[in-house]
């Protein structure tokens, strides 16, 4: 059949009126012949024509079929038949929906119109076999090529978007596989709302696999694969002590828009509005707001942002406003019967309980984690481990696997030495690989001998920064009687040494903030009088970096949704935003920062990520394709072959003839 690929030229075939109305206006001129007289001819009356023809039928149709001709010639003819080896698309076409389920589906009424676009593509189009593809649950939701429609469309009634991020990526990989073997034409709907921070680094090869690729954006507004607008967001919430029994809760919010604008943000605790302050966000920028409460009337607020938005799942902000939990130490030891062990635990113990502030910051001894750790347990922890008289038990027992784990995991150590078997104790931590030293005998005061004391402290070392004023008198004021003296390796670092140069404290760092510290003395009076000075707490805690909390040491761990913990035997699922407690762990599930970015990716870019092509490629191999599963053949030659010679003929039949003999003589009447 014949096909046009401009039909919108076939206007021009209204030109036909052209030479139809040039016939009608044509009259003929009468040769006038020279006549010598009238005056013998008789009068006769002309009668009137009461419709004019035109003039010259055979060259009016000439002319009409050749402007006809020609406005086909302009529509691009050609002649289209089917390939009889071509699949019959209405009979094997197979479409799969890749819906994305991601948070941010639920802002700008993407969700719901990517569900209506579905169930009215089930309804219409009942020839074609269908199946769906998402994400719920944190688990893949897929349903086959040839899933009927009515199942399809009750399985969307039970969709919802999800809170915690997922496989985007592993989603694509596995849409090219649920195509059946003999399927003759493939496609993949895609419907999302293609936002950037998620989709920015996917990638496919839907046409290594001969599957057609359409992007239906949901969400956009009016403007399509524009950034959106409308958008605010609570980014960031923390806590802190604000004296007087009060707590200071701030909060960082963020205007995603390019214009200034003005919104409340409020505090709600006990189920009542405690304050709401009023801010005047800059475009594209944050603002920081700041409430009072009191320390113990509340376990947990919400930070809300009144009014609503485009997407309002980041509209609020939970978390818990109580103190955090004590940090937790714990000690191995040879027995508590070993009296050296049982003194210098006594100084230690008391030291680290009077560390802090004792409301926000404090510590305690936890006994049963420190021997759950001694028996292996990997899920056991302290924030500081110490071990006291390492000796000939501590090979025994098997415990340098143990303490190696809790300094590679975050944790804190302090070590002390026995009073004897020295060549053990550096031959177990050597071999272990905990910390690399030699034992280079002992250094003891004699009788009315100058006490060993520290060296001047760096200028540009933190100690120093530490005991800067008068508390460095105390420190060197100190009097060390006995240490052994050790040759470090060069990955070992001295804080501490005497003024002769020996080190009197060694300290190694691990990659994930574990700290070790190794005492070549032992914190007893026949070895030192530090622990007397108001110096020694703050030497512990800061040769130990105790001062900063990680999030897990603060008591409350803040995961985004779909993180799961790695702390607790306890099965816990975090897919759904809020505040939680397992144990004496307290959580705060909070929204994932990605899903409340506006931007959306450029179309072609992600077309051409997705099929693995450049998208003028694909066009052109698409087209191609189209091509291949028909037989077309162009009639432009044709038709213009037949305009030209009906223009040759037109040309011909309306030149004027020429008389060969004419007349010159006059009638003679």
């Amino acid at each position: 059949m014949i096909e046009f690929a401009q039909p919108f030229a076939l206007w021009t075939g209204l030109s036909i009126c052209l030479p139809i109305l040039a016939h009608l206006a044509y009259r003929q001129v009468v040769e006038k012949l020279p006549f010598s007289s009238l005056r013998f001819l008789r009068s006769s009356s002309i009668p009137r024509s009461g419709r004019r023809k035109p003039s010259d039928l055979l060259l009016l149709i000439l002319r009409i079929i050749l402007f006809i001709l020609i406005t086909l010639l302009l529509a691009d003819p050609y002649w289209r038949e089917r390939d009889s080896a071509a699949p019959n698309l209405s009979e094997t076409k197979e479409l799969v929906f890749l819906l994305d389920a991601s948070s941010s589906m639920s802002g700008w009424g993407g969700w719901d119109n990517a569900l209506a676009e579905i169930r009215s593509r089930l309804k219409e189009k009942a020839g074609d076999r269908f199946g769906l593809i998402t994400h719920q649950d944190g688990l893949l939701l897929e349903h086959p090529i040839g899933t009927p429609s009515s199942e399809l469309l009750a399985v969307l009634e039970e969709l919802k978007p999800q809170y915690a991020q997922f496989d985007l990526q592993g989603l694509v990989a596995r849409t090219s596989e649920l195509f059946s073997l003999n399927a003759d034409y493939k496609k993949i709907v895609v419907l999302s709302d293609f936002q950037k921070s998620s989709w920015q680094e996917i990638s496919g090869s839907f046409a290594k696999f001969a599957i057609d690729l359409e992007l239906y954006p949901v969400g956009h507004g009016s403007e399509l694969w524009s950034d959106r607008t409308g958008n605010f967001s609570i980014i960031d919430a923390r806590v802190a002590p604000g004296g007087d029994e009060k707590v200071r809760i701030w909060s960082v919010v963020r205007n995603f828009n390019e214009s200034r604008f003005d919104l409340n943000v409020s505090i709600l605790a006990g189920g009542i509005v405690r304050d709401t302050v009023p801010v005047n966000l800059p475009p594209q920028g944050t603002e920081q707001v700041q409430f009072i409460l009191p320390s113990k009337d509340f376990a947990q607020a919400t930070i809300s942002i009144e009014g609503t938005d485009q997407y309002t799942v980041d509209n609020n902000r939970s978390l818990w406003i109580l103190p955090p939990l004590p940090r937790k130490f714990g000690f191995w030891q040879r027995s508590s019967e070993d009296v050296p062990d049982f003194l210098e635990a006594q100084f230690l113990r008391a030291a680290m309980e009077s560390a802090g502030d004792g409301v926000w910051d404090r510590w305690r001894e936890d006994d049963e984690k420190a021997k759950e750790m001694r028996m292996g347990s990997d899920r056991a922890s302290l924030d500081l481990l110490l071990v006291l008289g390492l000796s000939g038990w501590f090979e025994k027992e098997g415990l340098a696997p143990s303490l190696l784990d809790h300094l590679e995991k975050g944790g804190k150590a302090i070590i002390t030495p026995p009073a004897d078997s020295h060549v053990l104790m550096n031959k177990v931590l050597k071999e272990s690989g905990i910390i690399d030293f030699t034992f280079g005998g002992m250094n003891r005061t004699a009788f009315r001998m100058e006490p060993y004391r520290f060296e001047v402290l760096p200028v540009d070392s933190k100690l120093n920064q530490v005991f800067l004023g008068d508390s460095v008198r105390d420190l060197y004021l100190s009097q060390i009687l006995q240490f052994i003296n050790v040759d470090a390796s060069n990955d070992l670092n001295a804080p501490l040494q005497d003024r002769s140069g020996r080190p009197l404290i060694l300290s190694k760092s691990f990659a994930n903030g574990g700290r070790l510290v190794f005492f070549t003395f032992r914190i007893l009076p026949e070895w030192t009088d530090l622990p007397m000075r108001n110096s020694f707490l703050p030497l512990i805690i800061e040769l130990c970096d105790l001062n900063q909390r990680s999030e897990s040491s603060a008591g409350t761990l803040r995961l985004e949704a779909g993180n799961h913990p790695e702390w607790s035997d306890h099965s816990m699922e975090t897919r759904q935003i809020g505040l939680f407690q397992v144990g004496e762990q307290r959580i705060e599930v909070v929204h994932p920062l990605i899903e409340s970015m506006p931007e959306v990716m450029n179309k072609n870019e992600l077309h051409e990520a997705l099929t693995g092509v450049h998208f003028a490629e694909s066009r052109k191999q698409s087209d191609q394709d189209v091509l291949e599963s028909t037989n077309e053949k162009s009639l432009w030659l044709w038709f213009a072959s037949s305009a030209a010679i009906l223009l040759i003929i037109e040309m011909i039949l309306s030149s004027p003839f020429k008389l060969s003999n004419p007349r010159e003589e006059v009638a003679s009447g």
